[in-house]
């Protein structure tokens, strides 16, 4: 079939990935967009090697291709690439402002590419996940707005959840559209739970497992309420479900005793996945380092019965890496898609770094990866830190890692340090409060969230510092536009704070310094990904969101 055609293309590249990658430059990107306004002005006519286009065009964030973008999203073509720009997708930024990424019509012909390379895999060691049913759709944003210039903007998700309806001709989709689009994150995961336990299926995929994990978290906090609608044929009336919804659910499930026994008897000896659903075989989402807290929450539900496997290493910009084989994280560079360098993570931030490709990279080490993707954006610093973590014939598997910089995102919110001071310094304005020093870190424990330590120059009232959780939660919300979307979908809970003893700061300060760091290479850590930060320091009180101490 086509996808094992374009798998075994795919494959064939892997052995030159140097002369792969040339190709893609030159003839798929360089060549094609010599007449636009970007590649007039950076001599895209007489680039003639790889080197060429190095010299040619600066490395880029987001931020330095803005005014090209910003032409774009205010209706203008031509820009970035001849071809039309036909939609664009969105994306957080640094700042609370979205990013607008332009899409044409041959970025999505190639990301559907990779997409049908890498099912095509899952589908060779997996014949069971092409003939069975599949869980993917848990949400679904609705229509797409519009950019100034009238073009449709929306998430990638969004979109691609639009091209699989659209695709799904002759089957029901196991959670329709009036379920997938409910508001409400409780009453949309009661729903899709509601359904999901009247229904086999073969495969569950998302994007992030922290998904997955919630909807497990959901079918044991409201498993008998769930098992008795299920007997009775109802759903639950104290859940917010649109009567489109509601009026779907209980005309396809009208009552199933059999099924609410069988539930029940599960309950007592564990209610987990594999239990549930015996026929699940494969459960398919990112498994990156960042990402074990929600991974080692799942492997009870699917202990060994259930296969997991990495997805696409992929962000809006662009498909990065394509796992071929289960466990595991990472996957080979999609070296016939686009064009991808690799900069040593600690030279990013120099005016010159070392700009790799993927046949001159070393196994065991970090790069920050730029991307050219042939849809507007030319030797792009994405933000993302991934590991060399082997090699397929002669291409790098890349693994991600974390967001360059100081920045974290356990579940695809991407804060950085100015979000947290920013949210913070909000947050100690409002209370009054005297901060001597701030740093937030992911909690080491239980369901992933964020811890902030502070430690105060002045005394608070308990009463007062028990509002600060609340706050900073509707603080980091104003200030990432991803962290609200990810709190209101349960995937993360509301942060900490922990109260530090006071002088625990002055102590971090002499411990680096005695074990040989200046005074002027110390720098404030407001943010950082290592949960163990706080393992450090006194701490004199804690404070949640529904509790203080």
């Amino acid at each position: 079939m086509y996808a094992s055609r374009e798998a075994e293309t795919f494959i064939q590249g892997l052995a030159d990935p140097e002369g792969t990658q040339r190709g893609v430059l030159m003839e798929k990107i360089v060549g094609p967009n010599v007449d636009s306004v970007f590649g007039k002005e950076h001599g895209f006519g007489s680039i003639g090697s790889v080197a060429d286009y190095q010299r040619s065009v600066p490395i880029r964030t987001y931020d330095a291709l803005e005014p090209w973008i910003d032409r774009i999203v205010q209706g203008e073509q031509g820009v970035l690439t001849t071809e039309a720009v036909k939609r664009f997708f969105l994306t957080s930024g640094s700042t609370s402002k979205p990013k607008y990424i332009p899409v044409t019509n041959s970025f999505i012909r190639t990301k559907s590419r990779a997409f049908g390379i890498y099912w095509s895999h899952v589908f060779r060691d997996h014949p069971e996940a092409q003939t069975g049913r599949m869980i993917t759709n848990f949400s679904d944003s609705g229509a797409p707005d519009k950019a100034p210039c009238g073009l449709p903007a929306s998430s990638e998700s969004s979109y691609w959840a639009g091209v699989t309806r659209a695709t799904q001709l002759t089957s029901r989709p196991i959670i329709p559209k009036d379920v997938a689009g409910i508001k409400d994150a409780d009453s949309r995961y009661y729903a899709i739970a509601r359904i999901l336990l009247e229904e086999e299926f073969t495969v569950i995929m998302t994007l992030n497992p922290s998904t997955i994990l919630l909807l497990f978290k959901k079918l044991v906090e409201w498993g008998d309420e769930l098992i008795s609608d299920v007997e009775r044929g109802t759903v639950s009336g104290r859940f917010k479900i649109p009567e489109s919804a509601r009026a779907y659910i209980t005309a396809t499930y009208t009552g199933n005793r059999e099924r609410a026994a069988e539930l029940r008897a599960l309950q007592s000896g564990g209610f987990w996945a594999h239990r549930i659903w015996p026929q699940l075989s494969l459960a398919i989402s990112w498994r990156s380092p960042m990402l074990k807290p929600y991974l080692d929450l799942l492997d009870p539900h699917f202990g060994n019965r259930v296969a997991s496997r990495d997805y696409m290493m992929m962000a809006s910009e662009g498909i990065m890496g394509l796992p071929m084989a289960d466990g595991g994280s990472g996957g080979a560079c999609a070296v016939g898609m686009h064009f991808y360098e690799f900069v040593p993570e600690d030279e990013i931030e120099r005016p010159n770094p070392t700009a790799l490709l993927p046949h001159e990279v070393e196994v065991g080490q970090r790069y920050v990866i730029l991307l050219t993707n042939g849809s507007g954006l030319y030797r792009y610093n994405i933000g993302d830190v991934v590991r060399i973590c082997g090699k397929v014939q002669n291409t790098p598997m890349i693994e991600f890692l974390n967001r360059a910089g100081r920045t974290c995102s356990m579940t695809g919110e991407k804060l950085t340090e100015d979000q947290v001071t920013a949210a913070i310094a909000d947050v100690a304005q409002r209370l009054s409060l005297s901060l001597e020093s701030f740093t937030m870190s992911p909690a080491k424990q239980g369901f992933p969230r964020y811890v902030a330590m502070v430690e105060l120059k002045t005394q608070a009232d308990p009463a007062v510092l028990a509002t600060f959780p609340k706050l900073l939660d509707e603080a980091l919300d104003r200030h990432n536009i991803e962290y609200g979307s990810k709190r209101s979908s349960q995937r993360l809970e509301g942060p900490e704070l922990w109260l530090l003893a006071p002088g625990s700061y002055e102590g971090w300060r002499q411990r680096k310094t005695a074990s040989g760091t200046s005074d002027s290479q110390l720098k404030p850590t407001h943010l950082t990904r290592d949960a163990s930060f706080g393992d450090q320091f006194e701490v004199q009180a804690r404070f949640t969101m529904s509790r203080s101490p």
